[in-house]
């Protein structure tokens, strides 16, 4: 049932099955970014970023007049091919591991393989899911691993991205002032706020929030927890904030292995604790592109057999000789979009203690 008569190879085919269902369900970056598969990273993004662009105003010209010449959008497309995300695993290790617990069956160590090969691909979409989350939080996307250091920027203003909400006794101003100062900012600048991306202990903070109490309850309730069905209702109707969406999910960096034999998890959040991000829009606010990756480019350059329609993340096997070795690997070409820099705002919360 091995592909070639070679320990651990599988058909091509069922690994092509593997890297098309890329949206998580629960995952609240997908509600926010949905995903798109181009045959061309540049020429997509720079469509839609100039799509997204605030409109740009013509003039009327007497009928003798030369026009008026306008101007580019610049965008910032260098480095939107770089993000190729890629992982491997030795399956021949694997397969004589499993072997020697008792696993013999052929059936059973084919589906462990095809199990390698979906965790690979899952590992991959981890990545992206990650940095989906790092535009929602920096307004950028940091790639510094594996002798990559760069950095793909969106144009938020940086003045968007250092906001902050302060729920101390000591604020400058109530907590509903606050937000209500970023909504108007936004709105006067053509990006009326329409969400909010953040963390429960957020939410929580709000929700205990004396000025947020007394504008739901009255006086004579603050200190009472607010319904947070209340919250929601409140945050709709003054500040016209209809969606709350929360991410409390965490992810490990890539495994190590520790000095008792064992891999070593290195939990991480998704998004931060501390953050709450504001957004300008009804749907999706960017999408993420994904592109065809160097093996499945190499594939139809020289004249494979090839599906019409690529996957998002393309995972295949191949045999090394000295030592023999089958590796199974995962790779996509990633890199998030943001359609309205103008419309994300990300503030961080503080606590400033009373006199």
């Amino acid at each position: 049932m091995f592909e070639n008569n070679i320990f651990g190879m599988v058909a091509p085919d069922e690994l092509l099955d593997i890297g098309y269902d890329v949206t998580r369900p629960n995952d609240p970056a997908d509600q926010v970014f949905d995903d798109t598969k181009t045959d061309n990273l540049v020429a997509h993004w720079e469509t839609m970023a100039a799509e997204y662009q605030i409109p740009v105003m013509a003039q009327f010209h007497a009928f003798d007049v030369e026009a008026q010449k306008t101007l580019r959008m610049p965008i910032d497309s260098h480095n939107v091919e770089k993000g190729l995300i890629k992982v491997k695993i030795d399956q021949s290790e694997r397969l004589r591991a499993l072997i020697n617990r008792g696993v013999t069956t052929e059936n059973r160590l084919r589906e462990k393989v095809l199990n390698d090969a979906f965790n690979l691909a899952e590992e991959v979409f981890t990545r992206t899911k990650v940095a989906k989350n790092e535009v929602l939080y920096a307004g950028q996307v940091t790639i510094k691993e594996n002798g990559l250091n760069l950095t793909v920027d969106y144009g938020v203003p940086q003045a968007n991205l250092q906001k902050t909400l302060d729920f101390g006794e000591g604020a400058s101003a109530p907590l509903d002032e606050q937000i209500l100062a970023l909504t108007e900012e936004a709105s006067s600048k053509g990006s009326p706020l329409t969400g909010i991306y953040t963390s429960s202990a957020i939410i929580s903070k709000m929700r205990k929030d004396p000025s947020i109490q007394k504008a739901i309850n009255g006086a004579l309730m603050v200190g009472q927890l607010i319904r947070r069905a209340d919250l929601e209702n409140y945050l709709n109707d003054e500040f016209g904030i209809k969606r709350i969406l929360i991410n409390d999910l965490h992810y490990s960096l890539p495994l190590t292995m520790g000095s008792n034999g064992r891999p070593v998890v290195t939990d991480k959040r998704y998004y931060p604790q501390d953050k709450i991000s504001f957004f300008a829009g009804d749907n999706f606010i960017g999408t993420g592109l994904w592109g065809d990756t160097p093996s499945v480019t190499a594939q139809r350059f020289t004249g494979a057999e090839t599906s019409e329609v690529s996957p998002y993340v393309f995972v295949n096997q191949y045999c090394e000789n000295d030592p023999d070795i089958v590796w199974t690997k995962a790779e996509g070409l990633f890199m998030p979009v943001l359609y309205n820099p103008n419309g994300l705002y990300v503030a961080t919360a503080q606590n400033t203690p009373g006199a």
